[in-house]
Protein backbone atom coordinates (compact mmCIF):
# COMPACT_ATOMS: atom_id res chain seq x y z
CA UNK A 1 0.00 0.00 0.00
CA UNK A 2 1.41 3.38 -1.02
CA UNK A 3 0.84 6.49 1.08
CA UNK A 4 0.93 9.79 -0.75
CA UNK A 5 -0.06 13.31 0.31
CA UNK A 6 -0.52 15.79 -2.52
CA UNK A 7 1.78 18.79 -2.31
CA UNK A 8 -0.52 21.12 -4.24
CA UNK A 9 -3.96 22.40 -3.40
CA UNK A 10 -7.05 21.25 -5.27
CA UNK A 11 -10.55 22.76 -5.27
CA UNK A 12 -12.05 19.64 -3.66
CA UNK A 13 -9.55 19.57 -0.77
CA UNK A 14 -11.81 21.32 1.76
CA UNK A 15 -10.36 21.99 5.20
CA UNK A 16 -13.62 21.35 7.07
CA UNK A 17 -13.18 17.59 7.48
CA UNK A 18 -9.64 18.03 8.78
CA UNK A 19 -10.87 20.60 11.31
CA UNK A 20 -13.70 18.30 12.49
CA UNK A 21 -11.26 15.40 12.87
CA UNK A 22 -8.78 17.57 14.76
CA UNK A 23 -11.44 18.88 17.15
CA UNK A 24 -12.56 15.31 17.91
CA UNK A 25 -8.99 14.21 18.70
CA UNK A 26 -8.45 17.19 20.99
CA UNK A 27 -11.70 16.42 22.84
CA UNK A 28 -10.52 12.82 23.40
CA UNK A 29 -7.15 14.05 24.69
CA UNK A 30 -8.89 16.37 27.17
CA UNK A 31 -11.04 13.46 28.37
CA UNK A 32 -8.01 11.21 28.88
CA UNK A 33 -6.50 13.77 31.25
CA UNK A 34 -9.18 13.17 33.87
CA UNK A 35 -8.94 9.35 33.90
CA UNK A 36 -6.13 9.21 36.52
CA UNK A 37 -8.32 11.29 38.85
CA UNK A 38 -11.18 8.85 38.37
CA UNK A 39 -8.94 5.84 39.02
CA UNK A 40 -7.72 7.05 42.43
CA UNK A 41 -11.22 7.35 43.91
CA UNK A 42 -11.88 3.61 44.60
CA UNK A 43 -8.37 3.10 46.01
CA UNK A 44 -8.53 6.21 48.20
CA UNK A 45 -11.65 5.09 50.08
CA UNK A 46 -9.56 3.30 52.73
CA UNK A 47 -6.60 5.68 53.00
CA UNK A 48 -8.66 8.88 52.76
CA UNK A 49 -12.16 8.37 54.17
CA UNK A 50 -13.01 12.09 53.92
CA UNK A 51 -13.37 14.00 50.65
CA UNK A 52 -11.16 16.78 51.98
CA UNK A 53 -8.39 14.29 52.69
CA UNK A 54 -8.83 12.80 49.22
CA UNK A 55 -8.33 16.23 47.64
CA UNK A 56 -5.31 17.00 49.82
CA UNK A 57 -3.55 13.72 49.04
CA UNK A 58 -4.10 14.10 45.30
CA UNK A 59 -3.40 17.82 45.12
CA UNK A 60 -0.45 17.38 42.75
CA UNK A 61 -2.55 15.13 40.50
CA UNK A 62 -5.31 17.73 40.37
CA UNK A 63 -2.78 20.47 39.65
CA UNK A 64 -1.25 18.51 36.77
CA UNK A 65 -4.69 17.87 35.33
CA UNK A 66 -5.66 21.55 35.45
CA UNK A 67 -2.32 22.64 33.97
CA UNK A 68 -2.53 20.27 31.02
CA UNK A 69 -6.22 21.03 30.49
CA UNK A 70 -5.50 24.75 30.18
CA UNK A 71 -2.45 24.10 27.98
CA UNK A 72 -4.37 21.87 25.55
CA UNK A 73 -7.26 24.33 25.40
CA UNK A 74 -4.85 27.20 24.69
CA UNK A 75 -3.17 25.23 21.90
CA UNK A 76 -6.53 24.23 20.44
CA UNK A 77 -7.71 27.84 20.48
CA UNK A 78 -4.58 28.94 18.60
CA UNK A 79 -5.21 26.14 16.09
CA UNK A 80 -8.83 27.26 15.75
CA UNK A 81 -7.78 30.88 15.12
CA UNK A 82 -5.33 29.73 12.45
CA UNK A 83 -7.81 27.57 10.53
CA UNK A 84 -10.24 30.45 10.23
CA UNK A 85 -7.96 31.49 7.36
CA UNK A 86 -7.83 28.04 5.74
CA UNK A 87 -10.29 26.90 3.09
CA UNK A 88 -8.18 24.33 1.22
CA UNK A 89 -5.53 21.78 2.06
CA UNK A 90 -2.01 21.03 0.94
CA UNK A 91 0.49 18.28 1.73
CA UNK A 92 2.66 20.38 4.09
CA UNK A 93 -0.45 21.63 5.89
CA UNK A 94 -1.79 18.11 6.49
CA UNK A 95 1.58 16.79 7.66
CA UNK A 96 2.10 19.76 9.99
CA UNK A 97 -1.37 19.24 11.44
CA UNK A 98 -0.59 15.54 11.96
CA UNK A 99 2.54 16.43 13.95
CA UNK A 100 0.52 18.88 16.05
CA UNK A 101 -2.12 16.22 16.75
CA UNK A 102 0.59 13.74 17.76
CA UNK A 103 1.85 16.14 20.44
CA UNK A 104 -1.69 16.75 21.73
CA UNK A 105 -2.49 13.03 21.95
CA UNK A 106 0.84 12.38 23.68
CA UNK A 107 0.43 15.09 26.34
CA UNK A 108 -1.66 13.01 28.82
CA UNK A 109 1.28 10.60 29.14
CA UNK A 110 3.91 13.12 30.36
CA UNK A 111 1.15 14.64 32.50
CA UNK A 112 0.80 11.31 34.32
CA UNK A 113 4.60 11.01 34.57
CA UNK A 114 5.14 14.41 36.23
CA UNK A 115 2.46 13.45 38.76
CA UNK A 116 4.04 10.10 39.66
CA UNK A 117 7.71 11.19 39.66
CA UNK A 118 9.63 14.05 41.25
CA UNK A 119 10.90 16.86 39.05
CA UNK A 120 14.05 15.87 37.17
CA UNK A 121 15.69 16.70 33.84
CA UNK A 122 13.87 13.73 32.31
CA UNK A 123 10.39 14.67 33.49
CA UNK A 124 10.88 18.31 32.52
CA UNK A 125 12.19 17.27 29.11
CA UNK A 126 9.21 14.99 28.47
CA UNK A 127 6.55 17.48 29.49
CA UNK A 128 7.89 20.81 28.24
CA UNK A 129 9.49 19.10 25.24
CA UNK A 130 6.04 17.88 24.18
CA UNK A 131 4.77 21.45 24.47
CA UNK A 132 7.67 22.68 22.33
CA UNK A 133 6.76 20.18 19.61
CA UNK A 134 3.12 21.23 19.77
CA UNK A 135 3.80 24.96 19.68
CA UNK A 136 6.57 24.58 17.09
CA UNK A 137 4.37 22.58 14.73
CA UNK A 138 1.66 25.22 15.13
CA UNK A 139 4.17 27.91 14.19
CA UNK A 140 5.14 25.84 11.17
CA UNK A 141 1.47 25.66 10.18
CA UNK A 142 1.12 29.44 10.41
CA UNK A 143 4.09 29.91 8.10
CA UNK A 144 2.71 27.39 5.61
CA UNK A 145 -0.66 29.13 5.52
CA UNK A 146 0.91 32.58 5.23
CA UNK A 147 3.19 31.61 2.35
CA UNK A 148 0.55 29.81 0.28
CA UNK A 149 -2.30 32.15 -0.75
CA UNK A 150 -4.10 29.19 -2.37
CA UNK A 151 -4.94 27.83 1.08
CA UNK A 152 -7.02 30.91 1.96
CA UNK A 153 -9.22 31.22 -1.12
CA UNK A 154 -12.47 32.95 -0.13
CA UNK A 155 -11.17 33.89 3.33
CA UNK A 156 -8.96 36.55 4.88
CA UNK A 157 -5.26 35.75 4.67
CA UNK A 158 -3.20 35.27 7.79
CA UNK A 159 -1.24 38.32 8.87
CA UNK A 160 2.39 38.69 9.89
CA UNK A 161 1.29 39.57 13.44
CA UNK A 162 -0.35 36.16 13.86
CA UNK A 163 2.88 34.43 12.86
CA UNK A 164 4.71 36.56 15.43
CA UNK A 165 2.30 35.52 18.20
CA UNK A 166 2.86 31.83 17.56
CA UNK A 167 6.62 32.25 17.20
CA UNK A 168 7.01 34.12 20.51
CA UNK A 169 5.13 31.37 22.38
CA UNK A 170 7.40 28.74 20.83
CA UNK A 171 10.51 30.76 21.74
CA UNK A 172 9.28 31.10 25.34
CA UNK A 173 8.73 27.34 25.59
CA UNK A 174 12.18 26.59 24.21
CA UNK A 175 13.71 28.90 26.82
CA UNK A 176 11.57 27.27 29.51
CA UNK A 177 12.79 23.84 28.38
CA UNK A 178 16.43 24.91 28.64
CA UNK A 179 16.04 26.50 32.08
CA UNK A 180 13.81 23.71 33.45
CA UNK A 181 16.18 20.91 32.45
CA UNK A 182 19.28 22.84 33.54
CA UNK A 183 17.88 23.60 37.01
CA UNK A 184 15.39 20.80 37.77
CA UNK A 185 15.66 21.16 41.56
CA UNK A 186 14.84 24.87 41.71
CA UNK A 187 13.17 26.04 38.50
CA UNK A 188 11.80 22.86 36.84
CA UNK A 189 8.17 23.45 35.71
CA UNK A 190 8.12 27.00 37.08
CA UNK A 191 9.91 27.91 33.86
CA UNK A 192 6.52 27.71 32.14
CA UNK A 193 5.76 31.08 33.72
CA UNK A 194 7.89 32.51 30.90
CA UNK A 195 4.83 32.10 28.71
CA UNK A 196 3.40 35.19 30.40
CA UNK A 197 6.32 37.15 28.93
CA UNK A 198 5.51 36.13 25.36
CA UNK A 199 2.73 38.71 25.19
CA UNK A 200 4.90 41.72 26.16
CA UNK A 201 7.66 40.50 23.84
CA UNK A 202 5.17 40.26 20.99
CA UNK A 203 3.91 43.80 21.62
CA UNK A 204 7.48 45.10 21.72
CA UNK A 205 8.28 43.64 18.31
CA UNK A 206 5.02 44.96 16.87
CA UNK A 207 5.85 48.44 18.13
CA UNK A 208 9.25 48.29 16.45
CA UNK A 209 7.53 47.23 13.23
CA UNK A 210 5.16 50.18 13.43
CA UNK A 211 8.00 52.64 14.03
CA UNK A 212 10.01 51.30 11.14
CA UNK A 213 9.53 53.48 8.03
CA UNK A 214 7.85 51.82 5.10
CA UNK A 215 10.20 51.12 2.19
CA UNK A 216 9.71 53.53 -0.67
CA UNK A 217 8.04 52.05 -3.69
CA UNK A 218 10.17 52.13 -6.83
CA UNK A 219 9.13 54.84 -9.27
CA UNK A 220 8.70 53.60 -12.78
CA UNK A 221 10.16 55.86 -15.45
CA UNK A 222 7.57 57.82 -17.38
CA UNK A 223 6.96 56.68 -20.91
CA UNK A 224 8.34 58.99 -23.55
CA UNK A 225 5.93 60.38 -26.09
CA UNK A 226 5.95 58.40 -29.28
CA UNK A 227 6.96 61.44 -31.36
CA UNK A 228 9.87 62.17 -28.99
CA UNK A 229 10.98 58.58 -29.12
CA UNK A 230 11.02 58.57 -32.90
CA UNK A 231 12.84 61.88 -32.91
CA UNK A 232 15.59 60.57 -30.65
CA UNK A 233 15.95 57.46 -32.75
CA UNK A 234 16.70 59.53 -35.87
CA UNK A 235 20.27 59.18 -36.89
CA UNK A 236 21.64 62.72 -37.28
CA UNK A 237 24.11 62.92 -40.10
Amino acid sequence: MRWRVARTTRPNDSAERLVFFTDAVVAIALTLLVLPLVDVVPEARESAPEVGELLRVNLSLIGSFLLSFVVIFRLWWAHHQLFRHVSRLSGPLVLGNLLWLLSIVLLPWPTAIITAYDASPGTVLLYIGTLVVSSGSLTLLTVVVHRDPGLSVGRNRETRDEILGSATSTAALILALVLGTAFPDTINFKALLLLFLSGPAEHLVKRRWRNRPEPAEPVEPAERPEAEAREMDVDVR
